[in-house]
């Protein structure tokens, strides 16, 4: 029989599962969001397979409405912040940004995308309401990411 071996400190745990890039800080983020053009056609949010207001959340990040930011993005998709940590931005989103054509690093989208979510999750507030029950009952098949949002 296999052996599973754990983690056996807090440290060991971290270390194990930490973030692939450090979370923004407020000014970091602020920074960043001020460099987004805000395009009229929006490539970033053609390119985002939910369809995220990107220029919205930005905007909103940059004006300091972190919260604001963060149900821009739940609105959307409500794994927003897993999405934020797991997508491939290179490829979609950013990989769309329209600095890419003038050699300039793109927009931080994802990173941008942490911080709001992070913040709020953190802050404790409540992000969803939940509804009253009404007795039905449904079934959910498969366990990607839409199924487990819909559940």
């Amino acid at each position: 029989m296999a052996e599973y071996n754990r983690p056996t400190s807090e440290a060991e745990f971290q270390n194990n599962f930490k973030q692939k890039k450090p979370l923004m800080n407020p000014t970091e983020a602020f920074y960043e969001s001020a460099r987004c053009l805000f395009c009229y056609d929006a490539p970033c949010i053609k390119a985002c397979p939910t369809h995220i207001d990107i220029p919205l959340f930005i905007k909103q990040i940059q004006t300091k409405n972190t919260e604001g930011a963060a149900q821009t993005i739940f609105n959307a998709n409500w794994l927003g912040n897993t999405c934020g940590l797991v997508c491939p931005t290179g490829v979609l989103c950013e990989g769309a940004c329209v600095f890419n054509h003038q050699n300039i690093m793109p927009i931080q989208i994802g990173r941008l995308q942490n911080f709001a979510t992070h913040k709020v999750i953190d802050s404790g507030k409540e992000i969803f309401k939940v509804g009253k029950p009404n007795n039905k009952k449904m079934a959910i098949i498969g366990a990607g990411p839409a199924g487990i949002a819909c559940a």
